[in-house]
């Protein structure tokens, strides 16, 4: 009895750590849903190892563990256009459910660990990617605009005024509207702030990266 309470007790402890970090991101699966499935593959296993105990298949409920939890990680991606979101988390609710089912054989230690390393690798990422922004990298601006040369002008001298060297544009005319693409290097402020600015501009109809 003490056994799966302390299996209980990590499970909810471990998934809802992971779960914690999803969530203050504002991630589809989150604190209640990580604790749910690390608990879950945690029972599966406990059952499962008891099947074996009485002469049944010990790995039959565990395998589909792994592949039921693949269902629920899929429902977390989605498409947009050519951008594909929710891998990550995905991702994430495979591993939880993996520490769950180490918490069910017996393996404290393993799970703890990996649960640490999880919790280090988004943290961390997320630190990397605050400190590449403060960098200049070459980035793309696609802009829609009215059909007009001046307005073009325009763009590029808005964007030549903030000290950012344009190095490629292009311009071409469709349905009676100029699209153009610009590529130049940016710090990942300086990209939010002229695409912001550019916006408001009247001229501009749409403006995506």
């Amino acid at each position: 009895m003490e056994e799966i309470i302390i299996k209980i007790i990590l499970s909810l402890v471990l998934g809802g750590a992971l779960g914690m970090e999803r969530q203050y991101h504002d991630k589809p699966a989150g604190y209640a849903t990580n604790c749910l499935i690390c608990l879950g593959a945690m029972l599966f296993t406990v059952l499962s190892d008891l099947m074996g105990q009485a002469g049944g298949d010990p790995g039959r409920i565990a395998a589909q563990v792994v592949t039921g939890v693949g269902f629920i990680g899929a429902g977390s991606i989605w498409r947009s256009g050519n951008k594909i979101s929710g891998l990550t988390t995905a991702a994430g609710v495979w591993v939880v459910a993996a520490i769950g089912m180490c918490v069910g054989y017996g393996q404290y230690l393993w799970a703890t660990l990996a649960a640490a390393a999880i919790l280090i690798l988004q943290l961390g990422v997320r630190k990397t990617i605050t400190l590449m922004e403060l960098l200049k990298h070459y980035d793309t601006i696609f802009l829609i605009c009215e059909p007009n040369w001046d307005t073009v002008k325009k763009i590029a001298g808005h964007i030549e005024k903030q000290r950012i060297s344009i190095l490629k544009q292009e311009v071409t005319k469709q349905d009676n509207r100029f699209h153009v693409s610009i590529v130049a290097t940016f710090t990942g402020h300086e990209f939010q702030k002229i695409t912001r600015e550019l916006l408001e501009m009247p001229e501009v109809y749409s403006l995506y990266k």
